[in-house]
């Protein structure tokens, strides 16, 4: 028992310490035991800053920096004593987190809800632990052959630009899209064999081309960057690349697609080796899902789903979700919505097929349920569609974006009502 109390109150302890008391008693304390101050502005009604406060401000890391660091408290904006200071550091949206300095000053803000790796850096650069990304570029800009800078900010600036605004984000935006192919250019892909350059490299380089050095010496070189990053890492990013590739080219009607496909058994055979699609070869499955695509986008309804229906065939038990999601998203794309009697009664097939995996999740089971009635209507059977349109409604519930509920929802009420 001494020692369940003892693992308990461990626990308990190393969560952030909430100060209990007024905004000026906590200013007065961080004064006290000369620290900074962290204010949690938040409200009842706010998920997000629940979520925080249970998953975030609990967790060892974050407790132990900001209880060595900060005197912690939660303000709440709705309550009548505290509407002077959440005015006074401008709190228009929640959860807002301000590191204020112990003479009332603010230090640095988070606004929205952040992972504890986010808000501890955040608190890092607060105490000047870290710097922040302007304060890391302007280190760049006097130290510009620096490498390990440039790493640092291509990793740090999809964060960073996404809390951006209009002319900044724009402006961020273009000096590090500038700034990835000069670190290519001094760095040199043979000496990025390592999980940072790894990191930037899945960031910055999203695609490939039949002309393309980067990929091609990482294919030549996967056992050395396998072993220095992973083998499952390294694959994923080359399939991803080269899938990717394959299918601009089918979408583009552009028949070099059967050459680059000669890879897959090739100088990619390794690459590949790890994914199974069921009774299919690597390279079989992949063709299928080319011709597929190419059918598609030539407007060969016949052709498509045959060789679709070829590739669930044979991918069996293996067949995952996305196998017969994506598919019904392409279709409805590339025919806008105006499939042929013949493609909805086969798409009724997947549909089905897709709804039975239990990891459809509230959004995609009510997606897949808005396509069944849009295809049982688009077949005559009004009464089947009516059912399904209302299965949609009720799937929609639970989704937890609002926004998208509410979209979907009045989507489907105006699909009703076209019966």
């Amino acid at each position: 028992m001494v020692f369940l109390i003892l693992g308990v109150l461990g626990n308990l302890s190393a969560q952030m310490t909430l100060f209990k008391g007024t905004f000026d008693e906590a200013l007065q304390k961080a004064q006290q035991e000369k620290k900074n101050l962290f204010v949690d502005f938040f409200a009842e009604w706010c998920g997000p800053c629940k979520m925080m406060a249970t998953e975030i401000f609990t967790q060892k890391e974050v407790g132990e920096f900001f209880n060595a660091h900060f005197v912690c408290i939660q303000v709440d904006v709705d309550a009548k004593e505290n509407k002077d200071i959440a005015k006074k550091y401008n709190v228009t949206a929640l959860p807002t987190m301000v590191f204020i300095s112990r003479d009332g000053k603010e230090m640095r803000r988070v606004q929205g809800a952040a992972p504890a790796e986010s808000l501890i850096k955040e608190a890092k650069i607060a105490t000047g632990e870290e710097l922040s990304f302007e304060q890391l570029y302007e280190k760049y800009k006097k130290k510009k052959n620096d490498l390990d800078v440039q790493q640092q900010l291509l990793i740090e600036a999809p964060a960073f630009i996404a809390t951006q605004e209009g002319y900044n984000q724009q402006k961020w935006g273009t000096r590090i899209e500038s700034l990835f192919p000069e670190y290519l250019k001094n760095k040199k892909i043979e000496n990025m064999v390592n999980e940072g350059d790894f990191l930037v490299l899945t960031m910055y380089h999203r695609t490939t081309s039949k002309e393309d050095p980067i990929f091609d010496y990482m294919a030549q070189n996967y056992p050395k960057f396998a072993k220095e990053i992973g083998k499952d890492n390294v694959a994923r990013y080359l399939v991803s690349l080269n899938n990717s590739y394959v299918i601009q080219l089918c979408q583009k009607g552009d028949l070099n697609y059967k050459k680059r496909l000669e890879r897959v058994n090739g100088d990619l055979k390794d690459v590949y080796a790890g994914f199974s699609f069921g009774n299919l070869s690597v390279l079989d499955a992949i063709t299928l899902l080319a011709d597929a695509t190419y059918s598609l986008y030539r407007h060969d309804e016949n052709t498509f789903f045959e060789k679709m229906d070829t590739y669930l065939d044979g991918k069996g038990d293996k067949a995952e979700l996305n196998d017969y999601f994506q598919p019904l998203q392409d279709i409805a794309v590339v025919y806008e919505g105006k499939l042929s009697e013949n493609a909805y009664r086969r798409c009724i097939n997947w549909i089905a097929k897709a709804l039975t995996f239990d990891n459809v999740g509230a959004s995609n089971r009510t997606r897949l349920l808005m396509m069944m009635g849009d295809c049982l209507k688009n077949t005559g059977d009004n009464a089947k569609a009516k059912q399904s349109y209302n299965q949609a409604f009720l799937a929609s519930a639970q989704i937890k974006n609002k926004m998208e509920m509410q979209q979907l929802q009045q989507a489907i009420q105006q699909s009703l009502q076209g019966l």
